[in-house]
């Protein structure tokens, strides 16, 4: 098994979750449907195929910067009848200074074209990070051979299940659940409650790792 690695960043992000309306709130973290999104974008996927080109996909995600969220006031136009309103306010959190490790895994055909378009840069849609306003800038890193292995430490996002807690080091550690598999009508179906240390590893038992090049990554 094969996994194309590369970076996405921007300087905001957000990552709305379905329960909020007018106060959108944000997951802490790019999730794999996000990521499966973003990926269906560059490569010019239909609305209507996206599911199906995505699915055997398996995602891993690495956080490389500290986690700072913003909330901002805006004032919205009513498009139908708010009580007689002209506008409402709406709050709405975003994420800032963000930047991703992907991990991407699956059949060699569809990685090679992945792999093809992200050297070149060549998107056929603009790359975002969970809104259009918030542009995705893309690096790629490599494509490597998968290894699974049995290690005590992971580099990505890893269930809150599979950590290990009892360590004395000090660090900032941040946990969230996060949807990680829609259905065909694009409904979060599945999530996980996750833990993760931004640029750190972290100590855990009873799971499967895949080394991939120099990273330990655990695959949604």
């Amino acid at each position: 098994m094969k996994s194309i690695v590369f970076i996405a960043q921007g300087m905001y992000a957000r990552f709305r979750c379905p329960y909020t309306t007018t106060s959108a709130l944000t997951y802490l973290v790019i999730h794999p449907i996000a990521v499966k999104g973003m990926i269906g974008a560059i490569m010019g996927i239909e609305y209507s195929k996206l599911y199906e080109y995505t699915n055997s996909m398996r995602i891993g995600i690495q956080v490389l910067n500290p986690v700072y969220k913003d909330m901002q006031s805006f004032n919205l136009i009513a498009m139908k009848n708010n009580n007689g309103a002209a506008n409402f306010q709406s709050r709405v959190q975003f994420l800032r200074d963000v930047k991703y490790r992907i991990f991407v895994s699956d059949i060699d055909e569809k990685l090679l074209k992945i792999e093809k378009v992200l050297k070149k840069g060549n998107y056929i849609f603009t790359p975002y990070l969970g809104c259009s306003e918030h542009v995705a800038r893309l690096k790629y890193e490599g494509t490597y051979e998968t290894e699974k292995i049995d290690f005590s430490f992971c580099d990505t996002l890893i269930p809150k299940v599979f950590a290990v807690f009892n360590e004395d080091k000090v660090f900032d550690m941040y946990f969230d659940r996060i949807p990680v598999k829609n259905s065909p009508e694009r409904e979060y179906v599945e999530y996980k409650e996750i833990v993760f240390v931004p640029g750190e590893s972290i100590k855990v038992s009873g799971c499967n790792l895949h080394k991939v090049g120099e990273y330990y990554v655990f695959y949604f």
